[in-house]
């Protein structure tokens, strides 16, 4: 007797510290729902446009700088939605059989043979309301991404490459993210996104939302350094969110050539716990930076701090 699914229970719940009202699997467990990190602070206006997403079914993509929260923010959202979430990142050396499947020797009977196994965006999209997130789908070969466009049309489906051409369709509430730094249009910012390729028009116009993700505002910030550094002084954290936004503005005047996110913002608080901010600085931001732009940084770091 064939089994009958189960029914998931959903309820609708505030996201919090924000406005925004979304739907909770309840007493749903899955192994693949994330851990919900409490250090983490959800932003209104990412969270409105993502929601936009998930209440129209429509495919989803995050453009941002590195280290500015777009995977986090969709890893959270599912913690705190109690969703299933799968995570794979790509890169120029990624084949479509890392998200499809492909054949793998097996032994079945006492026979060793070959035999088709799903990839995890197969998987994952027979999973009621389980979400998928690409990351980093700017650095994937075209050839990847033509895998998925007609999974990415509305209703859309993918097709396995096993010997029945096998079609798999959407579960109820799937949901398909992707992230990328660039879109491929690096522009000034080439050297710091290298490898990425341009997606084509096809790709994106099967994207309903494209979502920026910006640097957030100062006070925010704060709070979420302060968040994950519990202890070290506000003035330091201050400081901190100060020195960023001014390399921020120095990269947008091609005055330096490396940006700083809010991750670097964490790496420099957490070390700043140990040692004197400029000791501090040096192991967690300055010597991933070229000659010319870590001397003007620590420039900038000693007009706040001193030296050691």
């Amino acid at each position: 007797m064939e089994k009958k699914p189960v029914a998931i229970k959903v309820e609708l719940v505030t996201i919090p510290g924000t406005t925004v009202k979304l739907e909770k699997l309840v007493g749903f467990t899955h192994p693949l729902i994330p851990k919900v990190d409490p250090t983490y602070v959800f932003r209104q206006d990412l969270c409105e446009e993502v929601a936009y997403a998930i209440n129209n079914g429509t495919n989803c993509l995050l453009v941002g700088d590195t280290g500015d929260g777009k995977t986090s923010l969709i890893v959270q959202l599912a913690a705190f939605l109690n969703r299933p979430c799968c995570r794979i990142n790509v890169n120029g050396q990624s084949d479509p059989a890392i998200l499809i499947g492909r054949d793998m020797p097996a032994e079945v009977d006492g026979t060793r043979m070959l035999t088709y196994r799903w990839g995890p965006l197969a998987k994952m999209m027979t999973q009621p309301y389980g979400w998928f997130i690409l990351d980093e789908m700017d650095a994937a070969q075209p050839g990847v991404l033509l895998v998925l466009q007609q999974m990415l049309e509305r209703g859309g489906k993918l097709t396995l490459e096993d010997a029945a051409a096998t079609v798999v369709e959407r579960a109820k509430g799937f949901m398909f993210f992707a992230t990328g730094n660039s879109i491929g249009i690096a522009g000034r910012h080439r050297t710091m996104y290298a490898g990425t390729n341009r997606m084509n028009e096809a790709t994106l116009d099967r994207f309903d939302a494209v979502i920026h993700v910006t640097e957030m505002d100062a006070k925010l910030e704060e709070e979420v350094v302060a968040r994950n550094a519990p202890g070290l002084d506000r003035d330091f954290v201050k400081a901190i969110v100060r020195i960023a936004k001014e390399v921020r503005d120095q990269l947008r005047d091609d005055q330096l050539s490396c940006s700083f996110s809010t991750r670097r913002c964490i790496q420099w608080a957490l070390a700043m716990k140990t040692f004197h901010p400029l000791r501090a600085a040096r192991l967690s931001v300055l010597n991933k930076l070229n000659a010319e732009d870590c001397k003007v940084l620590e420039g900038v770091i000693q007009r706040y701090f001193g030296s050691p």
